[in-house]
């Protein structure tokens, strides 16, 4: 079966993705219910596995999808009552500077309460996402950017709140494209930045394992804020140029 929805060059994967969550919001995918494999999507939407492997990852990330291995993707349980939240399309460096300092605003306080809430579990299971991107060997930027999100994850259920990771997955397709588009780069960039990521995941954990919560800010705050800075410029420096122009 065709689907009928057109696909313009370049937006293909948010073109699977709206014509999926579609389907999940209308009923025509309904709660459990397993997936079209890869095959079969890539066949009925005429797109190639890499989108339909993107639009899938971001899904998860927004807690839509669920994947099972061995077994398939299938549709997260939409009776889950979850944060209802939304914010403008995240498609283009000005949005991502919008969810960006909106992820400050929250993630500061939540790194600040994980460090202070913290129990040896909670610790653990940022360990563990923290290992997962560490000793990450891909090339696959979805992979990258699901183990980069999780870490953050795991930081927002440290708190004993269950508001902070709700949140997070409620906003997790949106802040998906901003973590796509900085390891969506050369494979020698990329991989200098996975390190970099890391070290700067490994200073907020250790400022979380030693229960100091003002570090903990600190260096947050250093990690995204980097990326805030760089937008923020890409964005003058174009509106500057347009300006000359």
């Amino acid at each position: 079966m065709n689907s009928g929805v057109t696909y313009r060059r370049g937006n293909l994967t948010e073109s699977v993705i709206g014509e999926l969550l579609s389907r999940i919001e209308n009923g025509g995918y309904t709660s459990g219910q397993k997936l079209p494999t890869e095959q079969e999507m890539c066949q009925e939407f005429g797109v190639s596995r890499t989108v339909v492997r993107e639009a899938v990852a971001s899904l998860r990330l927004g807690g839509r999808l669920v994947s099972r291995p061995g077994l398939g993707v299938f549709v997260g349980d939409q009776d889950t009552k979850k944060l209802n939240f939304a914010v403008a399309k995240i498609d283009d460096i000005r949005s991502a500077i919008r969810i960006l300092e909106l992820r400050i605003g929250v993630e500061l306080e939540s790194v600040a309460l994980a460090a202070t809430r913290r129990t040896p579990d909670a610790i653990a299971d940022i360990t563990n996402a923290y290992d997962k991107l560490a000793v990450w060997q891909t090339n696959s930027v979805e992979q990258e950017a699901q183990a980069d999100f999780d870490f953050h994850l795991a930081i927002a259920r440290a708190t004993n709140n269950s508001h902070f990771p709700q949140f997070l997955e409620a906003v997790g397709q949106d802040i998906s494209f901003d973590l796509r588009m900085k390891h969506e780069q050369s494979q020698q960039d990329r991989e200098r930045y996975v390190k970099k990521i890391c070290r700067e995941h490994g200073a907020i954990l250790s400022a979380i394992m030693q229960g100091d919560p003002k570090a903990a800010r600190t260096a947050m705050r250093r990690h995204l804020e980097e990326s805030l800075i760089r937008y923020r410029r890409l964005v003058d420096s174009d509106s500057n140029a347009k300006i000359e122009s």
